[in-house]
């Protein structure tokens, strides 16, 4: 506090993007609450798969699709569009160049109303401002349109983010009493936690193999989720909604930046002895790039912007533990073990929590909330704040005179240590595009999670990080500098992940922030009780007075 007291240029610079930020983040809230339409769609060559593997008709598939819930059509190019037959149906015609695959995009004419008359499908010109633009999310997961030369902030018209159901998702149905097939459990996540608002269904498969041709089932798997997407406030219907992202605009993008630079040279002015005319100079180097990099290079200052945030956030949160191990902090250090923790876990929510918002808030824009752009270097942004609390910790505890150490027994520091390296190892595997597969269990418990609460927390901090947490402060106070480093870097894993969850562009930030609450809510009786157990199989405190 006595460093913004002491510096009028940085107050004045992280107050401006504040409020900047927070016009974004309203910008962007605005159109999530918006975009509440779900509607779904089938190619006519999945329907000609299905009459050839039964032997009945398209027109008895299409009669029993249209009831299930399916309101499009789509015809490749090059091929004739029977409109009369959708329109039977109920149906809008669409095309999809060769046909509807991962990475495509392509026009899509809003649905008629049901018992609608004389329709006729639109044409689809190109640039059209009225016809969605159908956006299908690629195999990896990391964006939409392959075409480098796309340019989404220059389209004039609406676009909606579609699933594709591809082999690798289509393949899970397993139908056992009432628990949904895993089918439906990717279209739940696929719309409540990446945005979809357009389903392009394929022909479901048996795991062990085999299409599956009853129509029931396809009812079944529309039923359900429409009933689960209804509880989230989202209709499953015969209409979708096109995100009306907020185009980026270069003032409040430069004035956003300003928050993330002045929080950047607080940062360095709390580790490093800088002078006042070097915080200064640094402030207006902060201040030119934030300017230039918004009318210049608008896109190349987002990504370098939300990186450094995302960086930048956790490294707070190993200053906190830095200043705990230094014995700093007198007034969270003098309340009650459980008290402290419950105030320490606050705070380390409140420092990710804004990190999180002001990533959120910095990549409001329809090229990050369509996937035309996704965030890069994840497993680098997990990793640089956890090294950055290990050295800040090691100098803290390196500073400690010797007699206010105390050392705990050497299997219980090589348990310790094995864990963290396995818990680490763990993290940067599970980040991003995850090389390792999910088994059936996980699957489960994702289930179960997902239908008893409102959205799935995140295991690493709920049953990792925020239990560790109690762990680390109760070593702090007890003085064992063995374990203090390793459970700190443990720690700090949860400012990492929930910071790592508002990079998730594609999901609404409401969702967000549910997740991560619930989390350290579970996380923080877990971390009590984990607590207790602690302080009676560890040693007394020592006597030396804190």
């Amino acid at each position: 506090m006595e460093t913004l007291k002491r510096n009028p240029l940085l107050c004045i610079m992280a107050l401006v993007g504040l409020v900047c930020s927070l016009v974004l983040l309203f910008g962007r809230v605005q159109a999530e609450q918006q975009s509440n339409q779900v509607a779904c769609a089938i190619s006519i060559l999945d329907v000609g798969f299905l009459s050839a593997a039964d032997g009945r008709s398209v027109e008895d598939w299409l009669s029993d699709l249209s009831q299930a819930g399916v309101h499009y059509l789509i015809f490749p190019d090059g091929t004739e569009a029977p409109t009369g037959l959708a329109q039977a149906y109920g149906m809008a015609v669409a095309r999809a160049g060769e046909t509807a695959q991962p990475g495509d995009a392509f026009l899509l004419p809003t649905p008629p109303l049901r018992g609608t008359k004389g329709y006729e499908a639109p044409g689809l010109p190109q640039g059209d401002s009225t016809v969605p633009l159908a956006l299908v999310e690629n195999y990896n997961r990391t964006g939409v349109v392959t075409d480098p030369a796309f340019d989404p902030e220059s389209w004039a018209g609406p676009m909606v983010k579609a699933l594709y159901l591809y082999d690798a998702y289509s393949y899970h149905y397993e139908k056992t009493g009432d628990a949904p097939s895993e089918n439906e459990n990717i279209l739940f996540r696929a719309v409540t936690d990446r945005s979809m608002r357009l389903i392009i269904l394929t022909p479901l498969e048996h795991e062990g193999g085999g299409m599956v041709t009853d129509p029931a089932a396809y009812q079944d798997l529309l039923d359900g989720l429409g009933t689960r997407l209804e509880r989230r406030g989202l209709t499953l219907g015969e209409t979708f909604s096109s995100m009306d992202a907020p185009q980026r605009s270069p003032l409040l993008l430069a004035g956003a930046a300003l928050l993330p630079a002045a929080l950047a040279v607080l940062f360095l002015g709390l580790v490093l002895p800088l002078p006042g005319w070097g915080k200064n100079a640094l402030l207006l180097l902060g201040l030119l790039v934030a300017v230039g990099g918004a009318f210049l290079r608008p896109a190349l200052l987002q990504t370098l912007l939300s990186f450094g945030t995302a960086v930048l956030a956790p490294c707070f949160t190993g200053l906190l533990f830095a200043a705990l191990c230094a014995g700093r902090g007198k007034r969270l250090q003098a309340l009650p073990l459980p008290l402290g923790y419950l105030a320490l876990l606050g705070l380390l929510l409140a420092i990710s929590l804004a990190g999180g918002l002001t990533i959120g808030a910095l990549l409001a824009t329809r090229a990050y909330l369509l996937e035309f752009q996704v965030f890069t270097g994840v497993k680098l942004a997990q990793l640089l704040p956890l090294a950055v609390t290990a050295v800040l910790l090691f100098l803290a505890l390196r500073r400690r005179p010797k007699e206010e150490r105390q050392r705990p027994s050497p299997l219980l520091v090589a348990v310790v240590v094995l864990c963290v390296a396995a818990a680490l190892f763990l993290l940067v595997l599970r980040s991003g595009d995850s090389p390792l597969p999910v088994s059936r269990l996980e699957l489960a418990v994702r289930t179960w999670l997902e239908q008893t609460l409102y959205v799935r927390p995140r295991t690493k901090e709920m049953l990792m990080a925020f239990p560790v947490l109690a762990l680390f402060l109760l070593a702090a106070r007890r003085r064992m500098a063995v374990l203090e480093l390793p459970l700190g870097v443990l720690a700090a894993v949860g400012s990492v992940s929930v910071v790592n969850t508002f990079c998730h562009i594609f999901t609404p930030v409401h969702l967000s922030l549910i997740r991560t609450l619930l989390s350290a809510g579970i996380g923080a009786v877990l971390g009590l009780v984990v607590l207790g157990i602690a302080s009676l199989l560890l040693r007394p405190p020592m006597s030396t007075k804190l």
